[in-house]
């Protein structure tokens, strides 16, 4: 595996950089925000909650700006990066943080006048899934207006991007579309656009979302505080050559996948299947 040793020095190289962040008013993005807002970054924060946005806003004072940004809706987050763009000027980093865990996907929900069966709610799709594709949709095409410098963006995966978690089926699956997606861009982004793309995948981490009979039930199993999930999200921005790493989190250590799955691909593959899927995704990615 290969571990990244990040430290509070290197924060340093935010003051002055503009980041905008989705999800940020609590949890993760919320002291993501605190963090990088502390080393003297200019900060946009996204999300649905108002109140705590705002409050968050106030508390920080200068370099913030704050709106309320349904991520799920297309036009929530556009109006986001415009009002950006006009109050900072450069976006150097965007972070698509929101999140959701409300589901019921395998209880039949019922009609009650036609006796039919109800489509499953697929919120948690909507807003971990397809907001992150509204949020990066924006920051590419932002980006494009000053290709000279490099810029960043980093998803919130999961855990559960490689992991089984059931009963959070529809989490799973959109947690999991976001490490597919981050590597779709990868060899795209930094080739054509001088953008880098990265995913962090916090294992147990101590928020608001995490069930209180986890909590009681883990003992002394490693968990991050959001401020360690806050570092992994803000290490590619002060580390601009990281590029298609996907960072898992646990008990605040950081340690990326990406570099062993490809090595030990002939194990799990075979060794001529291995070479042969390496040729042809040579042919296959332009």
């Amino acid at each position: 595996m290969t571990t990244y040793d990040f430290k509070d020095v290197e924060l340093l190289a935010l003051k002055g950089k503009t980041i905008l962040v989705t999800g940020a008013s609590t949890g993760i993005g919320r002291e993501t925000v605190k963090v990088a807002h502390r080393y003297g970054a200019n900060i946009a924060i996204g999300d649905w909650n108002d109140g705590e946005g705002k409050a968050l806003a106030e508390e920080l004072g200068e370099r913030v700006l704050f709106r309320k940004c349904d991520v799920s809706k297309w036009d929530d987050v556009l109006e986001l990066f415009q009002e950006t763009w006009k109050t900072f000027g450069i976006i150097n980093a965007v972070l698509s943080n929101a999140g959701v865990t409300n589901e019921n996907f395998l209880e039949d929900e019922i009609d009650p006048e036609t006796g039919k069966l109800l489509p499953p709610n697929v919120k948690t799709i909507d807003i971990n899934l397809t907001a992150t594709i509204y949020v990066v949709k924006c920051a590419v095409h932002y980006f494009k207006k000053w290709p000279e410098t490099r810029c960043q963006i980093v998803m919130t995966g999961s855990a559960a991007s490689f992991i089984d978690t059931p009963p959070l089926y529809l989490y799973c699956a959109s947690k999991a579309g976001i490490l597919g997606f981050m590597r779709s861009l990868r060899t795209q982004l930094i080739k054509n656009n001088n953008v880098t793309v990265n995913m962090v995948a916090p294992w147990m981490t101590i928020t608001s979302m995490l069930p209180q009979a986890v909590r009681d039930k883990w003992g002394t199993l490693p968990a991050n505080e959001p401020w360690g999930v806050a570092y992994a999200l803000l290490l590619p921005v002060v580390r601009p050559d990281i590029n298609g790493k996907s960072f898992f989190v646990a008990g605040h250590q950081i340690v990326d996948f990406e570099d062993k799955l490809h090595e030990t691909q002939p194990v799990w593959m075979g060794d001529q299947l291995s070479k042969d899927v390496d040729e042809g995704q040579k042919i296959m990615i332009p």
